[in-house]
């Protein structure tokens, strides 16, 4: 085989790979479509506060929720009502010897009332809104859960689509190795090896962009899923996230979450819970009314009126054992109520720490990346190409630079994703959103 039918191999090989991966790359269905070596999104773009505020109105679970907190506002009003009234009809003195009961000496008809002690009604009233809050604070709580789900896929969907960027800019850069080598092959200079390097390394990209854009799609599927929108709803454009520094301490964090902390105010609802239906068993002990009043009717005699009066007897010696062990059992839920507060106050405090420790480390390694690995990769490549132009490394050199600098990209991004994620579990373990004044900017010409 000639020289040059050698080159012809070795160009049609290397512009087959650029070939296979841009049109791979073009090819992945809603995701992407690329354009000269650049992906384009489709659909309208997204900000992260548009898909909070969209997930939380959309969610289909958040609004079960709070169709269950419509539901449970209704039972605290039905304690103020009396039970319905008793109306009874008896006939009395029904003779054995007829079947007619016209034939009877008396007829009566009655009305009964139950009336509760005084206070209960109010008290029950009073533990049927703790159901309220209660269900009130779970929607709280699975909001919480839900928008950090939000933020961590799209944090997910951006890095994945910044992935296959810098993959596909790299495609450009191997692309201009592969030029070199080819021209040092054609003076004799390296081996067909080294030319043949570039087509691997390019295979190795775009099986990397493959695996990201299959990432890219299940992260925006799940996205969808979570805003309530059709699994196939193309997502447009992401922001990108800015480089942020936490300025408040763990101790003012943990001091906000053991206020505004939903699991914490759940917690003490129960608490208070708890207490609303000691009071009410303890109301037991008050006696309850019986009113009835009637009217008999007695053909062959003069009518006359009734009426009757009952109280319950609730310290009676064979019923008291039983008020007295309901207390006791409230009692103690009020001890176990109280417990898991705290136990929860405590759970809360160390998930505020340990967010916080994630934070500063995503932080310190976004640092490390922007300051020091990124320009030494960079610096890295360029003298290896240099070098490898004038003969003084091999081709493994270069492409080794290519990968690093590839590597050290995608991981500052990563890390900057990472961060954001970590401060979604912040916000989470806290119960409340970080202001600006907590969470501030890397200066324009530190983030460069």
């Amino acid at each position: 085989m000639g020289v040059e039918m050698k080159h012809a191999i070795v160009r049609s090989a290397v512009a087959a790979v650029m070939l296979g991966a841009t049109c791979a790359s073009a090819g992945q269905g809603n995701i992407n479509s690329v354009q000269e070596h650049g992906r384009v999104d489709e659909g309208p773009p997204l900000s992260l506060p548009a898909a909070i505020a969209e997930a939380r109105a959309n969610n289909p679970e958040l609004v079960a929720l709070r169709q269950q907190v419509d539901v449970a506002r209704l039972r605290p009003v039905q304690e103020k009502f009396l039970q319905p009234p008793m109306l009874e009809a008896q006939i009395w003195q029904w003779p054995l010897n007829t079947v007619n009961p016209l034939n009877t000496n008396m007829y009566m008809f009655m009305a009964t009332q139950d009336v509760p002690g005084r206070g209960k009604r109010a008290l029950r009233e009073a533990a049927a809104e703790k159901d309220v809050a209660l269900a009130a604070v779970d929607v709280d709580v699975r909001a919480r859960q839900i928008l950090d789900l939000v933020k961590q896929a799209y944090a997910d969907l951006f890095v994945a689509r910044k992935a296959i960027d810098i993959h596909l800019a790299s495609v450009d850069l191997l692309r201009q190795l592969a030029d070199v080598s080819e021209a040092k092959y054609a003076t004799g200079r390296i081996s067909q090896h080294d030319v043949l390097k570039s087509i691997v390394e390019l295979s190795k990209l775009h099986d990397d962009v493959i695996g990201f854009e299959q990432q890219a799609e299940t992260t925006r599927i799940r996205l969808n899923v979570l805003l309530n929108r059709p699994p196939a709803a193309p997502i447009g454009a992401l922001t990108d996230p800015v480089e942020r520094v936490l300025v408040t301490s763990v101790a003012d964090l943990q001091s906000v979450a053991a206020e505004r902390q939903p699991d914490v105010q759940k917690a003490h609802v129960r608490v208070e819970q708890a207490q609303a239906q000691l009071a009410v068993i303890r109301s037991e002990i008050k006696p309850d009314f019986t009113v009835q009043g009637g009217y008999m009717l007695m053909p062959h005699q003069t009518d006359a009126w009734m009426g009757r009066v009952g109280i319950t007897w609730s310290r009676a010696p064979w019923a008291r054992g039983r008020t007295d062990a309901r207390i006791a059992e409230a009692t103690a839920a009020i001890d176990a109520a109280s417990g898991g507060e705290r136990a929860m106050a405590s759970a809360i405090g160390l998930a505020v720490a340990d967010a916080y420790v994630r934070v500063k480390a995503a932080e310190r390694r976004a640092a490390l990346l922007r300051t020091t690995i990124l320009p030494q990769s960079e610096q890295t490549l360029e003298v290896s190409r240099i070098a490898y132009q004038a003969d003084r490394v091999d081709f493994l050199a270069l492409i080794e630079g290519e990968r690093t600098l590839l590597d050290a990209r995608l991981e500052y991004y990563r890390a900057v994703s990472e961060h954001e994620r970590a401060l979604a579990d912040l916000e989470r373990a806290m119960g409340a959103d970080l202001s600006a004044t907590d969470v501030v900017p890397v200066s324009r010409g530190e983030a460069k």
